[in-house]
């Protein structure tokens, strides 16, 4: 194990400042205190901050920082990876609701602020196996900065990832940092040592490699998926690559255009660009990237020349109660530096909130809960419930009729063996407050199948999820994507499921080509199990449906194919004949659209449709 993150720390570290004489004004002593100070990267609760010294019930904004070389220190490079405020006077409340993911004081004391930290291993690096560095500074510079260490352990785990992270397949890269992806979601990340070494200790399972450093790319393509079993210590070495080009630019309030400080983002070139929605450029491997704003809101990123997306991490912003685009940033980087790549983020005006629990009220704690303006897609945020289960998430009031809230199993492994209900979406108004709690069902039955085309070649990678209505709830499975060989499983309960398709979306069914015409798909639950083969068309392939007699001498169908194109509707006395007639011609304004042949009084008939 690497020894770098063996090294406890006191339990408690408290820095004190005695009253200093600077510029001509006294500066209050101040003193922090983390609480507990050592943990492990599997830590299941709260972090407690403790800031004394304070006077007039003066305000703060707490810092916390990467400490890479772990010196105890704030060194220049070293990214500031969250910020916030707290104040005396009490918590971001909207119509008389708190919003418990906004860190507040729970101290009565006037001089004294306590304020609890939810540890959500779901928000990215909130685990990240390394040292770092907890700062609280005056607003108003009443006083002096004081600091405190904090330090996530590996867990005592039997299996583990190791290995070295090199430049460009050569030198080492100091402090890298390594984040191991499962199928779905986040499971942890290191920070490497001098030499370039990590070591992170996991859970059995099958998880993708990441590496990353600042000014330093990645390419996914090449990136190793490694399946831990128990007791497996499996080592795999990454190559990082130095940017060329530069992007830079600022994160800011929309409210007032102040720069928002430590806000992780993530950059995508390649392939990558598909999450963003658009920006065309290279289709070529997906470069991947991630960087922090500093204490104004100002960023700077070495990328290579290529188009690039930059999209912020939703999960780092529920302190603050941040509203973020949900649609990448597309910049052109091919022409060497790009400036002014600038994001706004908005405060919520409207709050989503409420408890999670299983049907004998067992709470889940740390589970992230995601909210979003549905169709529209261009807004969303991420909270996290506490460990009582209860959450809190905000949303933008009059902005989308169609603003949802879900409790995003996919993204946590704990409820990887539950159904959870899913609200009916909404129309918020600023200042509307709105209470959704979500109940957890485990699963007795799985839907299983194969997905494969008109021409039995398999589909992977598409994103599928059952829908039922039980309870007076509605529930949806886990979204999951079929496999390399076209194959799903999907975790259901008792009831009538629905099996869809999802649309849009890196996942969706039509980014891979394809439209599913004759879903969803209605199962019964029981039997325990069941099997499901489904075909699906590419996008605009013509398919005929419910053939029915009318009349006599008529004969109707169904054209299912794509809205605006064109269609020839062709007819035949000898299916072996090369000898089809076009009956007539038509446009579609819908599909399924219906059709009739008025002249059907021939004993044997055939139809083909061919698209235009």
């Amino acid at each position: 194990m690497n020894t770098r993150f063996a090294r406890f720390l006191p339990a408690i570290t408290v820095f004190s400042l005695s009253v200093l004489l600077i510029g001509g004004f006294n500066l209050s002593a101040a003193t922090l205190t983390v609480s507990p100070s050592v943990i492990s990267n599997t830590y299941p609760g709260n972090i407690t901050l403790t800031i004394g010294g304070l006077t007039n019930s003066q305000p703060v904004t707490v810092q916390k920082w990467l400490d890479l070389n772990a010196n105890g220190a704030i060194d220049a490079g070293e990214p500031m990876m969250d910020a916030f405020n707290i104040a005396e006077s009490g918590a971001m409340v909207i119509s008389g609701i708190t919003n418990i993911c906004v860190p507040f004081d729970s101290n009565s004391a006037t001089d004294t602020i306590t304020t609890v930290l939810n540890f959500a291993p779901p928000m990215t690096l909130e685990n990240i196996v390394g040292h770092m560095i907890y700062r609280v500074v005056s607003p108003t510079a009443a006083f002096a900065p004081v600091t405190a260490t904090f330090t996530v352990t590996n867990a005592a785990t039997a299996q583990s990832l190791t290995g070295t992270i090199y430049s460009n397949g050569v030198t080492p890269v100091p402090y890298a940092i390594v984040a191991a992806i499962p199928n779905n979601g986040y499971a942890g990340a290191a920070v490497a040592d001098v030499n370039g070494h990590y070591s992170l200790n996991l859970d059995p399972g099958t998880y993708s490699l990441i590496g990353t450093a600042p000014n330093y790319y990645c390419d996914q393509s090449l990136a190793p998926t490694v399946t831990l079993t128990n007791g497996l210590v499996s080592t795999n070495n990454l190559s990082l690559t130095n940017g060329t080009a530069t992007i830079s630019g600022n994160i800011y309030n929309s409210a007032n255009s102040n720069g928002v400080g430590g806000l992780m983002f993530q950059l995508q070139s390649g392939s990558g660009n598909s999450d963003g929605g658009g920006g065309g450029g290279n289709k070529g491997p997906s470069l991947f990237e991630i960087a922090f704003t500093d204490t104004n809101g100002n960023y700077s990123a070495a990328v290579s020349s290529d188009y690039w997306s930059i999209k912020l991490a939703k999960e780092r912003l529920s302190r603050r109660a941040f509203v973020a685009p949900q649609n990448a940033l597309q910049v052109n980087a091919t022409a060497g530096n790009v400036t002014n790549a600038n994001i706004a983020v908005f405060k919520g005006t409207a709050l989503y909130y409420g408890r999670l629990t299983d049907s004998n009220g067992k709470p889940f704690p740390n589970i992230r809960v995601d909210s979003n303006d549905g169709s529209n897609n261009l807004y969303g945020a991420v909270g996290y419930t506490d460990t009582n289960g209860y959450y809190a998430v905000v949303g933008l009031g009059g902005i989308s009729s169609d603003w949802n809230c879900q409790a995003n199993d996919s993204d946590n492994p704990v409820l990887a063996s539950y159904i959870v209900n899913s609200p009916t979406n909404m129309s918020l108004s600023v200042g509307q407050t709105v209470l959704q709690n979500f109940l957890a069902l485990p699963v007795t039955a799985h839907i299983t199948g194969q997905v494969r085309d008109n021409l039995g070649n398999v589909v992977s990678g598409v994103a599928m999820f059952a829908a039922t209505f039980l309870g007076g709830n509605s529930y949806s499975s886990q979204n999951i994507n079929t496999d390399n060989s076209g194959n799903y499983s999907l975790g259901v309960a008792s009831g009538t499921w629905g099996v869809n398709f999802s649309y849009g979306g890196k996942s969706g069914l039509d980014r891979a080509g394809y439209i599913d015409y004759f879903g969803p798909y209605l199962v019964g639950i029981p039997p325990t199990n069941v099997v499901l083969n489904i075909t699906v068309y590419p996008n605009g392939t013509p398919v005929m449906s419910l053939p029915q007699q009318t009349s006599p001498g008529q004969f109707g169908f169904y054209i299912n194919g794509s809205v605006n194109n064109s269609y020839d509707v062709q007819v035949s006395t000898n299916l072996a004949s090369t000898n089809w007639v076009r009956l007539f011609s038509l446009t579609l304004t819908n599909s399924p659209f219906p059709v009739t042949d008025s002249h059907a009084t021939n004993s044997q008939r055939f139809y083909r449709i061919k698209k235009n």
